[in-house]
């Protein structure tokens, strides 16, 4: 295990004031997965951005980008426009699609898993869905599909808000974090590796699914306790005779 923590002085400072969260586990971490309310702490300036929801975002503008669609009214500029989808969820199963261009038609809905599939092609199963309103031939159909999967789109968010933040210990980079969706059998988890800290840690599918979830605050928290659990190991250690690889750190 090699955890490398810049800036010693600045997190054991930290560790102080910050509240000691259970079952995290140093270098390779195992989470619990407590419920999301953040209670108020210290922060030393971390920004305070809520997750949202990335796969609704996604696929509004998966969905606007691929218009028109079969029905379209192509004198209507509302056919045109990147605004002209709404999606959002409505239960911890299905999403709603809202289509500007058809408001006086059901909306439609589609399950969760699926927006969640990397693999899943949203808007050729929105193009199937309408084509088959006109009758249109399977074949016809299949040329109209563009095949663009939905993609990570959790992932890139987390990415994103985290490799924005420049209050973390550390040498900050644009490309500090990287995060990638780990699937085993019905499990899903994101795994997030800090590349400068050379730290690494997972959270499940439903964690994230809290669109108020601050990521950074998340994080900062998870990295404290890490330091937490790494500077009591080589305290323990030290004590058997050990060397406290902690030292050279703060050289």
């Amino acid at each position: 295990m090699h955890v490398d923590f810049e800036e010693t002085k600045c997190l054991r400072a930290l560790a102080e004031s910050t509240e000691v969260i259970p079952d995290v586990t140093v270098g390779s971490m195992s989470l619990s997965y407590e419920t999301t309310t953040e209670q108020t702490e210290h922060t030393s300036g971390i920004s305070n951005v809520p997750l949202g929801d990335p796969l609704a975002e996604h696929a509004e503008q998966a969905l606007a980008r691929r218009a028109p669609y079969p029905g379209d009214d192509l004198s209507n500029e509302e056919s045109f426009s990147c605004q002209q989808f709404v999606v959002y969820r409505t239960s911890e199963t299905h999403y709603v699609v809202m289509d500007g261009a058809r408001r006086l038609e059901d909306d439609l809905l589609v399950p969760s898993s699926l927006l969640a599939n990397p693999k899943f092609c949203l808007t050729d199963w929105y193009m199937t869905h309408l084509a088959k309103r006109f009758a249109m031939s399977k074949d016809l159909v299949r040329l109209m599909h563009s095949r663009e999967p939905m993609g990570d789109p959790i992932s890139k968010r987390l990415c994103e808000i985290l490799n924005n933040e420049t209050q973390f210990p550390g040498i900050h980079s644009p490309r500090r974090f990287t995060c990638g969706r780990v699937s085993f059998r019905d499990d899903v988890s994101f795994e997030i590796h800090d590349k400068d800290l050379n730290l690494r840690l997972w959270a499940n599918d439903v964690y994230l699914s809290n669109p108020r979830l601050n990521v950074t605050k998340w994080y900062h928290k998870r990295l404290i306790k890490a330091y937490q659990e790494l500077e009591a190991l080589m305290r323990e250690k030290e004590l058997d005779g050990e060397f406290n690889q902690l030292r050279i750190l703060e050289n």
